[in-house]
């Protein structure tokens, strides 16, 4: 296929490397790295690799224009599905496809009920309808003027993080409070944050329901090393591209880190 970027030779070198090999570019902003790795990839698909064996990860699907441009290119062979996610995407599926194996051991009240996946949206919808007859009834941020959504999303944020980064939600709240450099009067309110986390977590536990950091920890603490999710990813997916790794989260480096050849 005629590609829409030209490329130097040393990107047609690196395009055009053998394929199985691992490679890693670096270089600054707009020095082609992207073109390289989007031409990388028709080369593959090009040398017969089948589309369904190419995992491509972003940080954030807002950066796959160049591969998804290419994927949609009618010169290209027809035939199979190049995944194109986040790691955030890809653990969603891992967590559907292996729930059986995971769902007693993480927690759930109901292990035989297929879980509901919620969005930003309906997460932020169960946290209001779960947290806000509490802080009402308990006081809960009495000295915080933030609007109350706002504050839900904020939550989910730090559950969101803890995920990511790796530490138990059950955290959140003293290592919010051991970054406070301010009045330790407002402490308290990183308790309240605390307590409505846990709260959260356990509204969704019992109820089937799997936020976004529930599906990353689950993933992380209990697919990524289990033999048979490991095994799946890893012969499933025999070319991978990690583009804009310097802007993803320390999950994505872990596995990339264990997955990749050194």
């Amino acid at each position: 296929m005629i590609l829409p970027f030209k490329l130097n030779k040393d990107q047609n070198s690196v395009v055009r490397a053998k394929l199985k090999t691992t490679i890693f570019l670096e270089g600054a902003a707009g020095t082609g790295k992207t073109a390289t790795g989007a031409a990388r990839l028709a080369h593959l698909l090009e040398s017969g690799i089948s589309a369904g064996s190419i995992l491509v990860l972003l940080p954030q699907l807002t950066l796959d224009a160049p591969y998804r441009a290419l994927l949609n290119d009618p010169q290209l062979a027809a035939g199979g599905t190049v995944e194109v996610v986040t790691l955030g995407g890809l653990a969603r599926q891992m967590v559907d496809m292996f729930w059986p194996l995971v769902a007693e051991k993480v927690g759930f009240k109901h292990p035989d009920r297929r879980p509901t996946f919620l969005s930003l949206e309906t997460a932020q919808y169960f946290m209001a309808r779960l947290i806000e007859p509490i802080i009402e009834r308990e006081g809960y941020f009495e000295a915080v003027s933030i609007d109350r959504n706002r504050l839900y999303s904020q939550i989910i944020d730090n559950l969101n993080k803890a995920a990511l980064v790796g530490f138990p939600h059950t955290e959140i709240g003293s290592r919010l409070k051991d970054a406070w450099i301010g009045d330790a009067a407002q402490e308290h309110m990183y308790e309240d944050v605390q307590r409505c986390a846990v709260l959260f977590r356990t509204y969704c536990l019992e109820n089937s329901l799997l936020d976004f950091s529930l599906q990353m920890e689950i993933f992380m603490r209990h697919l990524w090393d289990a033999p048979p999710c490991r095994a799946y990813l890893t012969k499933q997916y025999r070319h991978l591209i990690a583009d804009n790794i310097e802007e993803d989260n320390p999950a994505a480096h872990r596995v990339l880190g264990e997955w990749l050849p050194v």
